[in-house]
């Protein structure tokens, strides 16, 4: 299985309607698209991946809808996963609920240094994403984390590490030389006026790429 290509919501960066994007993203086979809404109410929420999940449905995709920090909105669908930020629920906890209630679904978490990293995996986190990797209107100001601290994160976890960060089809090589997962992008497809085109174009370089993740994306649930 090649590297996975996520794509991750953001009302403040799209050039066509935001529903628009990310179904056309999902229709050029982004692998997951992460509904991040941290300031909408949840019922927004909840219509925006409800709408999405169905809308993939009707079309035959494959493409897994997850959910950033809502919890509750990632169980009541349910979504195929939820993503959990530095002020979400503990990962344990989250874990555990999953266990008590026979959700499966993936738990992943946003990681920004080894210690993280490790602590997520310690906690029972099915994935990580590690950035940013490269310089990020999502983090003006703040220095990159760069390419050997992304590379030192995957040799020492044993669970995914999806990168995030300034990437694009320029640079996507050099990230996915380091052995991760795959890349999760927000800019280099959103804020393109051909989002399927972008989409595609980048799972083009994961396909051309003649290395190996050092550990295969696994769908919770569902045949990988």
């Amino acid at each position: 299985m090649c590297a996975v290509l996520h794509v991750i919501s953001d009302r403040k960066r799209h050039s066509l309607p935001l529903f628009d994007a990310l179904l056309l993203s999902a229709r050029a086979g982004a692998d997951v698209i992460q509904i991040r809404e941290k300031k909408a109410p949840s019922l927004e929420t909840y219509q925006l991946c409800e709408s999405l999940m169905q809308a993939c449905a009707n079309e035959g995709l494959n493409s897994q809808v997850f959910v950033n920090d809502r919890v509750d909105v990632a169980l009541s669908l349910p979504t195929a996963g939820v993503h959990l930020a530095a002020k979400s629920l503990p990962i344990a906890k989250v874990v555990h609920l999953r266990s008590r209630i026979g959700w499966t679904g993936q738990i992943g978490c946003s990681v920004h240094s080894l210690e993280e990293a490790k602590a997520a995996q310690e906690a029972g986190a099915d994935y990580v994403t590690f950035g940013h990797v490269f310089a990020s209107s999502s983090h003006s100001g703040i220095p990159p984390k760069g390419l050997s601290a992304l590379y030192q994160v995957v040799e020492e976890l044993s669970i995914p590490v999806i990168a995030i960060g300034g990437i694009d089809a320029t640079n996507i090589a050099s990230v996915l030389a380091t052995g991760c997962t795959g890349v999760a992008v927000i800019g280099a497809v959103l804020e393109s006026e051909r989002p399927l085109a972008a989409v595609q174009t980048l799972k083009e370089k994961l396909k051309q790429h003649s290395g190996k993740e050092k550990v295969s994306w696994i769908t919770r649930g569902l045949k990988a």
